[in-house]
C-alpha cells in the first residue's frame, strides 16, 4: 500500500508491517525517488464503522459513522411508515 514521502512528496512503498492489534498496523515507507531516500514510519487506524458488517458477531465492533447512523434511521423510518420497498439512494 503505497503512501506519500513526507520528506519531497512521492510516492513512498510499504517496505514492512507489523499488526499491532486489530486495528492498528505500524507500517514502515521507504521513498522512492533514489535522491531523497527517506524511510519512516506511520500507523494505519480503524476509527469508525461507514457500512456495517453482514457478520452476526465481527471481532470487533467500531463506531457507526454519522452518515451510517442517519441512513439506519432513515431505514427505519421508511419500514415504520409501511413502505415495502427502500430506495437505494439515502443521500437525497
Amino acid at each position: 500500500m503505497p503512501s506519500i514521502c513526507t520528506s519531497c512528496g512521492e510516492i513512498a512503498n510499504t517496505r514492512w508491517s507489523r499488526r499491532l492489534s486489530i486495528s492498528l498496523i505500524e507500517r514502515y515507507y521507504q521513498c522512492t525517488d533514489p535522491v531523497c531516500g527517506h524511510t519512516f514510519k506511520a500507523i494505519e487506524e480503524s476509527i469508525e464503522t461507514i457500512s456495517p458488517s453482514s457478520i452476526a458477531e465481527p471481532i470487533q465492533r467500531l463506531p457507526q459513522s454519522s452518515r451510517a447512523k442517519l441512513a439506519a434511521i432513515r431505514i427505519a423510518m421508511l419500514r415504520d411508515k409501511g413502505d415495502e420497498q427502500i430506495p437505494l439512494a439515502l443521500d437525497s
